[in-house]
């Protein structure tokens, strides 16, 4: 078993404010149904978050910048991540597929990530 990293790109992270506040509820409730179902197969290791706008890039010797959403530097735009924990890079991409993110962003994608874990 490995854990793999899905990573939410492309989304939009002003939807809260535009979309009218039952479809928020409507979505944060299939975020949470979905969640409840990775936890019950025993693959959720992490749920995530949302991340917020703003932040900062460092690069090595500290000199970066300061942006004010989330990655504007960066072609795809961060939104959030999950951790799940599968036997396999295969069986990950089929539980990402079922996250409420592709439902709700049409032109967003996930990307699934394993997570490097040192040999023992």
């Amino acid at each position: 078993m490995n854990d793999y990293l899905l990573v939410y790109e492309g989304g939009d992270h002003d939807w809260m404010q535009k979309w009218a506040p039952e479809k928020v509820e409507s979505v944060m409730q299939e975020w949470g149904a979905w969640f409840q179902e990775l936890e019950s197969k025993g693959v959720l290791r992490n749920p995530g978050s949302a991340l917020a706008p703003g932040g900062a890039v460092v690069s090595r010797g500290g000199k970066g910048f300061v942006t004010d959403t989330t990655m504007a530097e960066v072609k795809e735009l961060i939104g959030g991540f999950s951790i799940v924990r599968t036997e396999s890079l295969d069986k990950a991409v089929e539980l990402a597929q079922g996250a409420p993110f592709l439902k709700n962003n049409p032109q967003g994608r996930i990307r699934v990530q394993p997570v490097f874990e040192p040999p023992t």
